[in-house]
């Protein structure tokens, strides 16, 4: 079984893009009434598109898939119980994956500034913000951004949203066999996370060196 990760910049999926008329199903099309700005509504659009390329891929199908946003606001492929897909954005990046089990995905961007102690004290546990304090300075973007974006992956994988609690209780093991694995590639950082495991085969982004972890929460 394998994982198919799809890493994209908005602007190149816009290109030939055809009009969302033509592809996008009733709660897509909800969803993309419901958002407030164009820019938010372009890379939803941009989202979706790469989503359906990621799953026609793992498919091998020559035919898009039809998907659905689900109530938890997921993406879904619809009438199929054996392909799950997910999505996320960052700064003009858009990142999907696919696989036969239930999967997350988090992107990030290096570039963006931040205050990453000050989001520590949010989503770290005590002793992963004294780890990160711990660091210079410029070190601390890449680390703080490894774990959120694995925290974030692995809920995701469970259709959760953002809960503070239970990130700050999150910690990773370095594990060949884990259901998580994390990478960086330019100056973005990309987690997906599988629910149990995630497959032996992670396939893209091209060049892509994976750290598999295992998650854990705290005192087990």
């Amino acid at each position: 079984m394998t994982l198919l990760c799809l890493l994209a910049a908005e602007p190149e999926l816009r290109v030939g893009m055809p009009s969302p008329g033509a592809w996008l199903t009733p709660s897509e099309q909800a969803r993309l009434q419901s958002l407030g700005t164009e820019a938010r509504r372009d890379t939803f659009l941009a989202g979706r598109w790469l989503a359906r390329r990621a799953v026609q891929r793992w498919l091998g199908s020559d035919e898009p898939p039809a998907l659905e946003v689900a109530s938890s606001g997921a993406c879904r492929v619809a009438g199929r119980g054996d392909v799950f897909v997910s999505i996320s954005h960052s700064a003009g990046t858009v990142a999907c994956v696919a696989a036969g089990v239930p999967i997350g995905i988090d992107v990030e961007s290096l570039a963006r500034p931040r205050d990453h102690l000050a989001l520590a004290e949010t989503v770290h546990s005590p002793a992963q913000r004294a780890e990160l304090a711990a660091l210079p300075v410029e070190a601390r973007a890449q680390v703080f951004l490894q774990a959120w974006t694995l925290k974030e992956a692995w809920l995701k994988a469970r259709e959760q949203g953002l809960d503070f609690a239970l990130m700050r209780a999150l910690d990773f093991s370095d594990d060949p066999e884990g259901d998580v694995a994390v990478t960086t590639i330019g100056a973005v950082v990309l987690a997906v996370a599988c629910n149990p495991k995630l497959p032996v085969r992670i396939e893209g982004p091209m060049n892509a060196v994976w750290r598999r972890c295992r998650a854990r929460r705290a005192g087990e």
